[in-house]
């Protein structure tokens, strides 16, 4: 370690640096085995999970480059001098072959051989052909570190590319159970096969789409972790497909595949009642479009192009028509609808293409699907009843093959689920359960009987239409739903006869997993869920949205019986929730807590970040929000696991920087992208271009305030930009840059201004949820220049040359209207008014102006000062409190960090009163222990799970942690620590999965001393800046190179690996400080002491009057006399650390005080 002086020697005309990195040289010896650089992490396009249903026949891949963390390591050990291997990556190569076995014979597709360079994300798979539908690749990579060594080949990773044609699914049909209604139990199939005995299976694949959702099982048995697969979409465009690998769950002989379905978002209707379990009002925030309906009215020939309906109602041109819908779907026939007629005396004609294959009788009925060109009406949210379909492919060691499809061959009847509801719940009849109906031998007849002796009736499955001719099958470039934890209750209370409360103690998205006693069949048990309590201590599920729309919201079990008891959980819904009330167990049975269980699920995006710091209300802050963002991610983002279920874009983008740090993203914002990408408006009217509020759609979403809003549509530019900025992905952009440009069009077209308000963009959300309303036109304008600075820099990244030029005029042109409208240079900030006043200026004017570098340079001073003081002054009361909302609060934040106001923003968390996060914690009635996430508004009112809020967490890990993407880095190649603490923390750590590996920063705080370590991934450079109250000495590791001194910090250069800083007194104050301890400890005679002080005082004095030598003379005296001394005058310790102190102060001296240094 080395000191670096600050006051004491600049004082004194001496500039403090430190030693360069040592030389990098590719003759290095070798690193021994111990040392070497490994590669781990392997991922495709985002995903480590091996997928094997890749939407891509060009994908990307990427890696992460380690070595051990051990002793001797340069890189982790600030003891050993010498070069880190993991400073750079200096060149890598791929080799992928169609399976592990080909690799390891060297029977390759590709070999990139060695290329010289240090990308090791997102590097093009790069074969001469692209793969195709089914291939499977195996793969692996070595690099060559910073001294030119190779590293060993990684361990191979595998991904197998999906169906990618829809020719692929070849036979396979939609199927349905003919003739089920609305109100007729959730169905079931099944299909029972033989594989040839004698054979051995190499690999079969299950290729599955259920709609809305489905739950497979093969032998009886699931084969899947993937929860509410397969995922949330506009059902009128697209509907994902999983594939599952069932190799293993396959035998010789008889097997059988059984697939359950229930609703999802594809069907949500309030009409759906049981009135045996007490739902006869369903909640749902929204309810999905019934379609035509009808029957032809007269024969329609082969050849026919037009037939003639008993209705037209409901009808799309471009969209669909189903003839012949009955009879299982024998004779189905679906077109596209190219025009809608007027009633005649036969009826109302419909024209479509191609023509008929076959002739169709009148009175053959008829059905349509919804619009999917997204035009204003919600019919882009049609109904789509539940249908499913499947293909399994056997590949056989010997080179043979099996298919099974779905077809009418597989059998379909009423199951066990008697009504599933996205928003109200589900009701579950256990005494429905044919036993054994999905494995090998069950009995398919319409004989077969359930537990309670009924017969299950089944038959035939129907032929069914896809949910739109339109409709593609996809593959999730996301993660799937997963349980990510599990919750046991922490209180049960029993607040009227028969009602049991049962508290986890932490507020969630998930379902209750029954594990009930032994019950007699029948016993009917409710689960409701809740975020707050009653006065009387039942549950409160207002904030989940019961009322208006429907009061029901519940699960219900009716058990069968069944000895040892039962248990039970939901398949296709879940549920926001701390609480469930428990309905229906029998008197005198008290429950236990492993009664009820809450399953935390979320989509499988991996964990990145972590924060810990010594203020507890702050951690408990961070664990709120962490757990707010954590519920918004399932199939899509969400608003709130209750009221909504919707994925409205501000509500993700607005808070991205801060949500990236604690999940990963780069898969999942790919799937995000494409919902955006559907959700735009392809009609041929004003609409065209414009982006929904949410997407998918499922209800309105084109027109009016919550339709129509340049903050959320944005998200179709933003979500691509974020997808570069974080992860260095172009892909994206690449192929959504067309569908951008037509957003971009679109606002310029119908929204932006003109006249004496060219440019400007009125946002009529304005900053949502918000305290203190910042005018629409101010976070209109804004987000209309921040997409379109975003768009330059894609035009450019993606070779659109004259749209980058264009682009990047249009936002310096917006800039300028932006300050022309509302700048007020009088008081130098933001007004709604501009030069005419000072209403409306809010925090949200300032940050944002601020944030997006629209502040003309000669203000940013008095703009932040606005800032600092409305937060300051904001509220009832002397404290700090925030006001933004939605679209305000994250630049809040960022301001307030970037302009060295830690302490403001900590003043205002730790204040109790409204507006603020202390508000959320206090208790209430509803809330006896406060909310354990963060609430939808600052008045604690609606839902009490949402994330539009929780953008303080970018404080705790980009300013407390100090842990940041250098400016003009791009996949976090280049990181800046840069910690601030405020307050009275003492201590902070946070650490960050960036796409190069883990970073790291941890600070502790004692009397005058702060020690900052912090942790660089491989192949990156950072910058530290170490905070050193302007008057501190900093004790530098090697391999860490000073590059000036700015405000309050020191700021050095650093490689990859682990460093750590001490920030002391001045340089030598802090050797007095030393010597004095020393002293005080009996690590060191008195006498001595004295004798050591008396040289530092005259070095000291020489350095300020600029006289070197002298200075020197000092030092080398203290270094003779502490070295001299015995152990009686002093410890080996104690020698030890004055010595290495004390030299370096000298070495600092001598370089720049022009005394020989080896003197």
């Amino acid at each position: 370690m080395r000191k670096v002086l600050m006051t004491s020697l600049v004082a004194a005309g001496v500039v403090a640096l430190s030693a360069p990195l040592g030389a990098v040289t590719a003759s290095a010896a070798p690193p021994s085995e111990r040392l070497a650089v490994t590669v781990e992490g392997l991922s495709v396009n985002g995903r480590a999970d091996q997928p094997i249903d890749l939407g891509t026949g060009r994908p990307f891949l990427s890696w992460i480059m380690t070595s051990e963390d051990t002793e001797g390591n340069p890189c982790f050990d600030g003891s050993v001098a010498g070069a880190c291997a993991l400073d750079r990556q200096t060149g890598y190569e791929i080799e992928a072959a169609s399976s592990v076995a080909a690799l390891e014979a060297g029977d390759l597709l590709w070999d990139s051989g060695k290329v010289d360079s240090d990308q090791q994300g997102n590097v093009a798979y790069g074969a001469p052909d692209a793969l195709e539908s089914r291939d499977t690749v195996a793969w692996r990579v070595r690099v060559w570190d910073a001294l030119g060594n190779p590293s060993a080949w990684s361990d191979p990773s595998t991904f197998t590319v999906g169906l990618l044609d829809q020719d692929d699914w070849g036979d396979a049909r939609w199927i349905e159970q003919a003739g089920r209604t609305e109100s007729d139990p959730l169905p079931i199939f099944a299909r029972q096969f033989d594989l040839a005995v004698g054979k051995t299976v190499d690999r079969a694949l299950f290729y599955l789409s259920g709609a809305g959702m489905h739950y497979p099982t093969v032998n009886g048995q699931s084969i899947t972790d993937e929860h509410m697969a397969p995922g949330n979409t506009n059902y009128q465009l697209s509907t994902e497909y999983r594939a599952y690998d069932i190799t293993s769950a396959l035998e010789a002989g008889e097997n059988a595949v059984g697939v359950e379905l229930g609703n999802g978002t594809a069907y949500v209707r309030r009409s759906i009642h049981n009135p045996a379990v007490g739902r006869t009002s369903p909640y749902a925030w929204w309810q999905s479009q019934i379609k035509g309906s009808g029957t032809l009215v007269a024969d329609a020939p082969a050849g026919a192009t037009n037939v003639l309906l008993s209705s037209t109602s409901n009808y799309h041109v471009g969209g669909t028509i189903n003839i012949d819908t009955g009879d299982g779907g024998d004779r189905l026939e679906s077109r596209v609808i190219t025009g809608i007629g007027t009633a005649g005396p036969l009826g109302t004609g419909i024209s479509f293409e191609p023509a008929l294959d076959e002739a169709h009788a009148s009175g053959a009925l008829v059905t349509a699907s919804g619009n999917n060109i997204a035009a204003s009406d919600p019919s882009a949210g049609a109904a789509v009843t539940p249908r499913m379909i499947g293909r399994i492919e056997v590949s056989y060691t010997d080179g043979s093959t099996d298919v099974i499809v779905s077809d009418r061959s597989w059998r379909a009847a009423s199951g066990a689920l008697v009504t599933d509801a996205w928003f109200a719940g589900e009701d579950f009849d256990a005494r429905r359960v044919q036993v054994g109906w999905n494995e090998p031998g069950a009995d398919l007849t319409d004989a077969a009987t359930r537990r309670d002796g009924t017969t299950v009736n089944w038959t035939s499955a129907g032929i069914a239409p896809p949910p739109n001719l339109a409709t593609q099958l996809v593959s999730r470039a996301g993660e799937g739903i997963h349980e990510a934890e599990r919750f046991t209750p922490q209180t049960i209370t029993n607040p009227a006869p028969g009602t049991w409360v049962f508290d986890f103690g932490q507020n969630m998205a998930g379902w209750p997993e029954l594990n009930l006693p032994e019950l007699p069949a029948g016993t009917l048990i409710k689960v409701k869920p809740a975020e707050s309590l009653n006065a009387d201590g039942t549950v409160n599920q207002s904030s989940l949205g019961p009322g208006g729309r429907g009061r029901d919201l519940f699960n219900s079990y009716i058990t069968a019986g069944l000895a040892g008891g039962e248990q039970h959980a939901p398949k296709f819904n879940y549920f926001g929730m701390q609480w469930v009330q428990i309905e229906g167990l029998p008197e005198g049975l008290e429950p236990t807590a492993d009664i009820v269980t809450a399953v935390r699920l979320q989509a499988g995006t991996p964990d990145v970040g972590s924060f810990d710091s010594s203020n507890e209300r702050i951690n408990r802050i961070n664990k709120m929000a962490y757990y707010s963002m954590a519920t918004q991610i399932m199939s899509t983002f969400t608003d709130c696991p209750g009221r909504e279920k919707q994925s409205y874009p501000a509500d993700y983008t607005m808070p991205m920087d801060g949500f990236h740090r604690l999940f990963e993203f780069d898969a999942y914002m790919q799937t995000t992208e494409h919902h955006l990408v559907e959700g735009q408006s392809r009609a041929d009217t004003s609409m065209f271009g414009n982006v929904a509020l949410k997407t998918p759609v499922h209800d309105w979403g084109y027109i009016g305030r919550f339709g129509d809003e340049i903050n959320w549509g944005n998200g179709i530019i933003l979500v691509p930009a974020f997808l570069y900025e974080y992860y260095g992905d172009t892909d994206t952009m690449t192929r959504s840059y067309d569908r951008m440009v037509d957003f971009v069009d679109y606002i310029r077209r119908e929204k932006a201004g003109t006249g004496d308000d060219e440019h400007i963009v009125n946002a009529a959300l304005s900053d949502w949820v918000s305290v203190e309303q910042t005018d629409g036109r101010i976070s209109g304008t804004w987000g209309y220049y921040v997409m379109m600075t975003k768009m330059a820099m894609m035009a450019e990244l993606t070779g659109h040359d004259e749209d980058a030029a264009e682009y990047a005029q249009l936002a310096e042109d917006i800039k300028d209207a932006f300050n022309a409208h509302f700048l007020n240079t009088s008081v130098g900030f933001y007004t709604a008014e501009g030069e005419a006043g000072t209403a409306g200026a809010t925090q949200a004017a300032q940050a944002l102006a601020l944030d997006a570098d629209i502040v003309p340079e000669e203000y940013r001073d008095s703009v932040t000062a606005e800032l600092v003081r409305n937060v300051k002054e904001f509220g009832d009361d002397d404290d700090p409190h925030f006001s933004a909302g939605t679209i305000g609060l994250a630049a809040v934040v960022r301001q307030l960090t970037e302009s060295g106001n830690g302490d403001v923003l900590f003043d205002a968390v730790q204040t109790d009163t409204y507006p603020g996060y202390g508000y959320f914690m206090q208790s209430t009635t509803a809330n006896p222990d406060g909310f354990t996430t963060i609430g939808e508004r600052w008045n604690r009112g609606d839902s009490k799970n949402h994330m539009i809020l929780a953008q303080i967490v970018e404080w705790f890990q980009k300013g407390l942690a100090g842990i940041d993407q250098a400016e003009g880095s791009v996949g976090y190649e280049s990181l800046v620590f840069k910690p601030q603490p405020a307050g009275d923390l003492t201590w902070v750590e946070g650490s960050f999965q960036t796409p190069r590996g883990l970073a790291s920063s941890r600070w502790d705080k004692a009397d005058d001393r702060l020690t900052l370590t912090v942790e660089v991934p491989a192949n990156t450079t950072a910058e530290v800046w170490v905070p050193t109250d302007g008057d501190q000495a900093v004790l530098t590791p090697e391999r860490a190179t000073f590059e000036r001194i700015e405000g309050d910090f020191a700021v050095y250069s650093v490689g990859a690996g682990r460093f750590t800083f001490v920030a002391g007194e001045e340089g030598y104050a802090a050797l007095a400080a030393a010597v004095e301890r020393l002293s005080s400890e009996g690590e060191l005679e008195a006498r001595l002491a004295e004798s050591l002080d008396a040289f530092i005082a005259k070095a000291l004095s020489a350095s300020a009057e600029g006289k070197a030598q002298v200075a020197d003379s000092a030092l080398r005296s203290f270094l003779n006399q502490i070295g001299n001394a015995n152990a009686k005058q002093a410890s080996e310790a104690a020698k030890a650390e004055l010595t290495e102190m004390a030299k370096a102060l000298q070495v600092i001296l001598r370089e720049e005080g022009g005394i020989p240094v080896d003197r």
